[in-house]
């Protein structure tokens, strides 16, 4: 019983959070859309599940009017990978991994929500990205003329080229905010399961995170596409180096993180030191250089050899 009215209030929940879309809301609670899917499908059955959802989306559909259609396609958008999250959980399956699938099923989804977007609105997510930009700085142009300091800055072909360099990082932009949003939804989540009595695996403990050290021999290869296409405008390499590289960076960051913790750990400091260095490091992005240096060389080994 207990089980069946907390199912029952996580649809509720689900209903609420759905009908915010069609509100100014939707730019807060996007950031957990993706949770109550996930708690009902780890929690229930199968059957059971879409017991409940079901009702939730044709609700959704009334209450949305003229709008249903659009509110319907992104309420499947954030159901898919709660599914597939809520399906890991039920498996027991590693955090990481649902970490992972949860980030790749967003963003597929993604894709194929502009996909169809192009396709039946005519909508380019290229062009809007670079009319919103050419729409934010060209009023700073006329400003520009005015004033002659800003004119050596501000100029057509500034804005053309930050135009398209925003273009070029849609793919970062997309893998970010979906790996944000698992992560988010991860974090919620796990724990609300605990207190239903449905174990799921932690993420491991920070001083043990260590990522592939191949990472190395990548990030240089995508370091000298960036230095060989460092002057052109556009093209498949310089997207691909543009992309990959913060995504590198930012692995590096994660790696640093680990170390801090790891240090922390074999000597013995209070976790706030270790917080502390990690925060350093995620504000000041040259830190990233301790990851590289614990990935590239044998640090943790060498710390906790044995003295003679």
């Amino acid at each position: 019983m207990k089980l069946r009215l907390s199912s029952a209030m996580w649809a509720i929940l689900y209903l609420l959070v759905l009908l915010s879309l069609l509100t100014p809301l939707s730019a807060i609670t996007l950031l957990v859309m993706v949770v109550p899917a996930a708690v009902l499908y780890a929690s229930l059955r199968v059957n059971v599940f879409w017991l409940h959802v079901l009702p939730v989306l044709a609700i959704l559909a009334v209450f949305s009017g003229t709008l249903a259609p659009y509110t319907l396609i992104l309420a499947v958008y954030f159901l898919v990978p709660g599914i597939v999250m809520g399906h890991l959980y039920k498996k027991r399956a590693p955090a990481l991994q649902t970490i992972v699938y949860g980030t790749g099923t967003l963003l597929g989804m993604l894709l194929v929500l502009l996909a169809g977007a192009k396709l039946i609105l005519g909508f380019n997510l290229s062009d809007y990205v670079s009319d919103f930009v050419h729409q934010t700085f060209d009023p700073l142009l006329a400003v520009a003329e005015m004033n002659p300091v800003l004119s050596g800055q501000w100029s057509p072909d500034f804005i053309f080229a930050l135009a398209n360099q925003t273009v070029m990082m849609i793919p970062l932009g997309m893998t970010v905010s979906s790996f944000i949003l698992a992560v988010v939804t991860h974090a919620i989540v796990r724990p609300l399961l605990a207190s239903m009595g449905v174990a799921s695996p932690k993420l491991r403990p920070a001083h043990e995170w260590k990522l592939p050290r191949a990472l190395i021999f990548y990030y240089f290869i995508v370091l000298i596409v960036d230095m060989v296409t460092y002057n052109q405008a556009d093209g498949f390499w310089k997207a691909a180096a543009v992309n990959l590289l913060p995504l590198l960076q930012f692995c590096f960051i994660i790696q640093a993180i680990g170390f801090w913790f790891f240090l922390g750990h074999v000597k013995k400091w209070h976790r706030v030191i270790s917080i502390l260095l990690a925060i350093v490091t995620v504000i000041f992005p040259p830190m990233r250089i301790i990851g590289i240096i614990d990935l590239a060389f044998p640090l943790r080994e060498y710390i906790t050899r044995p003295r003679r």
